[in-house]
Parts: structure tokens; C-alpha cells; sequence
């Protein structure tokens, strides 16, 4: 049974993940990628952007958990969630950040060529 929990919070952690890139998608329309340019409303925006993560992340935990009777927390279930995370964002978050930054580059080099004219 505790190899079904793995695999349950490790699967859990890459639907973290998604949601991770769907609010870096988010950050990136509303505060641009570049964080040295940030303003204080695009920090605050990150931050509240973090928060949310976190919270779905506990709130995804605690379904689960009631969901499936895993009963007490052990660490493996941790390391399983953290594993998932770390395997998404070393995978598929790596093809999204780079369609991200594309995007965004063709977005900016359209708005200078619009000013120049």
C-alpha cells in the first residue's frame, strides 16, 4: 500500500507542477519576464501568485489524503510530492518557460517596431 501512496503523491506533484506553469504563465502576461524591472504591484502579484500555488498545493495534499485513508503523514509521501514537482519542472516546464519567452520576445519586438514607426 505504501507504493500506491508514492506513486499517488508523486502524481500529485506533477499536477503542482502544471498548476505551477499555469500561474508563471499568468506572472509572465501581467509582470513581463524580466524580474529586475519588476515594480512593487508585479511583486505583489508574485507573491500572491506563490501563495495561491501553495495553498492549492496543501489544499490538493489534504483531499487526497482524506480522499484515499492515507492515514498519518510519512516522509515518503513528502519526498513523492517533491519528487513529482522536481520532475516536472526538469521536463515539461523547461518547453513551456522557452514558448513563454519566445512568445514575449515577439510581443516586445512588435511593440518597438509599432513605436518606431
Amino acid at each position: 500500500m505504501d507504493v500506491f501512496y508514492f506513486i499517488t503523491c508523486t502524481c500529485l506533484g506533477i499536477v503542482s507542477g502544471i498548476v505551477y506553469d499555469i500561474l508563471y504563465i499568468a506572472r509572465c502576461v501581467v509582470c513581463g519576464v524580466h524580474t529586475k524591472k519588476y515594480s512593487l504591484k508585479d511583486r505583489i502579484f508574485t507573491i500572491a501568485c506563490d501563495v495561491i500555488y501553495c495553498l492549492f498545493f496543501a489544499l490538493a495534499f489534504v483531499f487526497t489524503s482524506v480522499l484515499f485513508g492515507f492515514g498519518n503523514l510519512r516522509l515518503f509521501m513528502i519526498l513523492g510530492c517533491v519528487l513529482g514537482a522536481l520532475l516536472y519542472l526538469k521536463s515539461f516546464h523547461i518547453f513551456v518557460a522557452f514558448f513563454v519567452n519566445k512568445l514575449y520576445n515577439k510581443i516586445e519586438s512588435k511593440k518597438m517596431d509599432n513605436c518606431n514607426d
